[in-house]
């Protein structure tokens, strides 16, 4: 293993200092003062195939007092996670990379927000502006600048100003955004939003968002609307000849209805030449809902569909019915499709391509209680995908056993069927999961997948990937994480946004410690 460096060493003292609770100098317990909060997220993992060495460590610090708060995360990487859309160009790294300044002005109801420096925003779901961070996706696209937040009777406004972070750590574009909301109408809410960004160069024109947004609830139904136009002066020119002055459009609704044991979601969206993005490509400032599912099982997140904000239409249905406190079953299914000929996408890249089918799914689970100690969960996939080309079934079998009030064990059986459309060639993948859970603190999972191809006929290959994984809270604030052995390269999907984790073959260790 690589030498561990002097400031590795120095990111594990601390996070173990911060285990306790509080800090002791000369054995004496000195509380955080009011108002300080401190946290660390501590990520180690050597591969031990590859001799791959990774830290990533995020220490949070913040601070308030009256009306005015600040704080600042410092990022370490030694070095960074290789993927380069996660490294962003840096190799070894640490820097204070998100730091803020902030005044509370007033309450609730009449008030107002500044904040100077490094910040998040969010307009409605997501369809003009979602700058988030999701450190298990490796996600970060803060904006620096200001951003403001003002309060008066029934309107909430929200005005920024910021620059996110490109692929090369340089923040060059920037975003001006404006969202207006109105809630005076009982049970209804009333949103209005622009996002605009203004590139580094004359060269490329300004891009324009805007959107106009409902929420209501009525009676046993729940809905949510959203219609964006796009507008950029440069491709109305270039593509449209100035006879057009939309460039891109987009609507996603979302409607709910409950009715006693029984509940369906509904979900559409229509995204056309609708992704809003910095100057170089390298960050996405809009995120939609996707309209897809994201699972708890391994094998389900093998096969994702990434979001695309230009070219996607779809639905998706998802009923539930419970027949008693003891059993209940849910079914899901959800297509995405590409555009047509006449869409603002195909027209500004010169296509004439028939709408596909990017992504088709089924899902249906059942759960019941035989008793208070022994639950079933039954569920059955099947979904088909562009990208690879390849149809594939998974049915799960999970069963718990509640051995008294704190000790659970947790058996979970998942099979998958991957066919390839092209060649006809069948790949067969098996995961046994077997954790044992004591509540509140511990747990302990044993996780093995075995693969088996048949490249030639007659001859079969099998792979094995197997992992032990141990789970325990240190004192009142801190969780530990530790992982030994093998396992599988896979996805990790929320929302429509995927990272790919290659195969490992080694230790991991994260431990998260919050202080308040």
């Amino acid at each position: 293993m690589k030498k561990t460096s002097k400031t590795v060493i120095s990111i594990l003292v601390l996070s173990f200092l911060l285990v306790s609770g509080n800090l002791k100098i000369y054995g004496q317990s000195i509380e955080l003062p009011n108002g300080l909060g401190i946290s660390n997220q501590l990520e180690y993992a050597y591969d031990s195939q590859k001799d791959l060495e990774i830290l990533e460590n995020w220490l949070n610090l913040d601070y308030r007092n009256g009306i005015f708060s600040t704080g600042f995360r410092l990022d370490v990487f030694q070095p960074n996670d290789p993927n380069p859309s996660i490294s962003r160009g840096k190799n070894r790294f640490a820097d204070i990379a998100y730091k803020y300044v902030q005044a509370d002005i007033g309450n609730k109801r009449e008030g107002l927000q500044i904040r100077v420096g490094n910040y998040y925003a969010l307009f409605g779901r997501g369809m003009l502006l979602k700058s988030y961070e999701d450190r298990s996706l490796r996600v970060d696209n803060n904006l620096m600048g200001v951003k403001l937040l003002a309060n008066y009777s029934d309107f909430q406004l929200t005005a920024l100003a910021g620059m996110p972070e490109n692929a090369d750590a340089e923040r060059k574009d920037l975003i001006h955004a404006v969202d207006l909301e109105y809630r005076g109408i009982k049970k209804v809410k009333l949103g209005a939003s622009v996002v605009s960004n203004l590139p580094q160069t004359e060269a490329n024109a300004r891009t324009t968002l805007a959107s106009l947004r409902t929420a209501t609830s009525l009676w046993n139904f729940d809905f949510y609307g959203e219609y964006g136009i796009k507008k950029n002066n440069q491709i109305e020119e270039t593509v449209f000849g100035g006879n057009e002055s939309i460039v891109g459009n987009a609507f996603y609704g979302n409607l709910n209805f409950y009715y006693g044991p029984f509940s369906l979601t509904s979900e559409y969206k229509y995204y056309d030449n609708f992704a809003l993005m910095s100057n170089d490509g390298t960050v996405i400032y809009n995120t939609p809902p996707a309209v897809r599912k994201d699972y708890q099982y391994i094998l389900l997140n093998r096969h994702p569909s990434p979001l695309d904000q230009n070219n996607e239409q779809g639905f998706q249905l998802e009923a539930s019915l419970n027949l008693s406190e003891d059993t209940y079953f849910s079914a899901n299914y959800s297509e995405t499709k590409t555009l047509n000929s006449g869409s603002y996408y195909q027209r500004i890249m010169s296509s004439n391509v028939i709408p596909r089918m990017q992504f088709k799914e089924f899902y249906v689970q059942g759960f019941h209680a035989w008793s208070k100690d022994v639950k079933t969960i039954v569920g059955f996939g099947y979904n088909e995908e562009l990208s690879t080309n390849t149809k594939n079934i998974t049915p799960i079998l999970e069963n718990r056993f509640y051995l008294d009030d704190m000790n659970t064990l947790k058996v979970i059986l998942e099979h998958q069927q991957t066919t390839n459309n092209f060649s006809g060639e069948k790949k067969f993948d098996d995961v046994l999961v077997l954790e044992y859970l004591r509540s509140p603190k511990l747990s302990i999972s044993f996780v093995t997948e075995m693969e088996t191809t048949e490249p030639e006929e007659g001859r079969l290959v099998r792979k094995f990937w197997t992992f032990i994984q141990l789970g325990y809270q240190l004192g009142e604030h801190t969780d530990l994480s530790f992982l030994v052995g093998s396992r599988q390269a896979g996805n990790i999907c929320i929302g429509g946004v995927c990272r790919y984790e290659p195969e490992f073959n080694g230790v991991e260790l994260k431990m998260v410690t919050r202080l308040f």
